[in-house]
């Protein structure tokens, strides 16, 4: 029996580590989208078949596995609908598999008493430990009462119960370390992907972000044979202000001026923060004098924003932006970038708060 269990222990890890690639084990319960759910629900279903297939046989009739923990998993990290779902499953399988007998008939109802149980827990329980206790605990009296039902021979009822019990418990502690670790492990991975891609002081994409959208957009603008615009845009005199009044006060001007570009860009642009006081905005599907008109619009936008530095004190700042448009001023969607840069160039050399945009024959203002 003991190794039948440590058979069914390992097949139970092996299906959660490999699940795990496809679904993670993050906390769904306050997500809406019933689609997730319900592949909660039938992942964890089909879990607790494959257990069942492999149980262990204590009469000719009655069966033992450590199913309770896939509805345990269900319930926690799903919620109640997917631990129902989970139980339903169940218990289909268990008639239809092992036959409607006086065994099944206690069985189904223990396992829907389970999956309700632990959902209901799921929810009057915020962390998930407490989860976890309340629901192995509730598991194990379910447990007992069906085996005593069940199994007529005390002497064998007792022995079973004491493996039983060591088993449910080692068990159920090693899985809720086990999704634990595998839960920082995502949200850490997570972590290190967001900081890849994305600004830490403005919250919008870095340069590098900035580079695999830009190499991504070109290639399909061409193949569709749209327009792709880009803005080069740099904040006048930043230094004076840093200088002025502090780094601290420039940072606030950064995470301001990203806002301004989210709030007046279209939802698909793609708003970066290139380094320092730069910033870009990637056009989809945008002709030149469209450009034009999103520019000049981030453009007053700017120069009509108060940044309050302090409670009491605050500035207005002015930017300068270039802008380049394939195919509408460049046959080459490589010299976006180069030509773009030109264009804030000369918006700078030319007094600065301007925008410009480039052409192959000449500036245009």
């Amino acid at each position: 029996m003991i190794i039948d269990l440590f058979i069914n222990a390992c097949i139970l890890i092996t299906f959660i580590s490999v699940s795990h690639n496809f679904l993670k084990y993050k906390d769904i319960t306050q997500n809406k989208s019933a689609l997730l759910k319900v592949v909660t629900g039938v992942s964890c279903g089909l879990l607790g078949i494959i257990l069942m297939l492999f149980s262990v046989h204590i009469t000719p009739t009655v069966i033992t596995d450590f199913r309770t923990i896939p509805i345990i998993l269900a319930a926690i990290f799903g919620g109640i609908i997917p631990s129902i779902i989970t139980a339903i499953i169940m218990c289909f399988f268990r008639v239809l598999y092992f036959g409607f007998t006086k065994a099944a008939m206690i069985s189904i109802a223990a396992t829907m008493l389970s999956g309700i149980g632990y959902g209901i827990i799921s929810i009057i329980k915020n962390t998930r430990k407490d989860k976890w206790i309340y629901s192995v605990s509730y598991s194990m009296l379910v447990s007992t009462i069906a085996y005593i039902i069940l199994i007529n021979d005390k002497a064998l009822l007792l022995k079973f119960l004491i493996i039983y019990y060591i088993g449910i418990l080692f068990v159920s502690y090693f899985v809720y370390r086990y999704t634990e670790y595998l839960s920082e492990l995502d949200e850490f991975y997570n972590k290190l992907k967001n900081e890849a891609t994305v600004d830490f002081l403005t919250g919008i994409n870095n340069v590098r972000q900035f580079d695999k959208y830009f190499n991504d957009l070109a290639k399909q603008t061409v193949r569709k044979e749209e327009s792709l615009s880009l803005l080069f845009l740099d904040i006048d005199h930043f230094k004076k202000v840093n200088d002025t009044y502090g780094h601290s006060s420039g940072d606030i001007i950064l995470k301001g001026l990203a806002v301004i570009l989210r709030d007046t860009c279209r939802g698909f642009d793609v708003v970066s923060r290139n380094g320092g006081e730069e910033f870009s905005v990637i056009l989809l599907d945008c002709s030149s004098p469209n450009a034009v008109v999103i520019a000049e619009k981030i453009r007053k936008n700017v120069e009509k924003h108060k940044f309050y530095i302090s409670d009491k004190v605050a500035i207005n700042i002015t930017i300068s932006i270039g802008v380049s448009t394939y195919p509408d001023t460049t046959d080459s969607i490589d010299n976006l970038l180069g030509y773009a840069d030109n264009a804030l160039y000369e918006a700078k050399r030319a007094g600065r708060n301007r925008v410009v945009l480039y052409t192959e024959t000449d500036i245009q203002e």
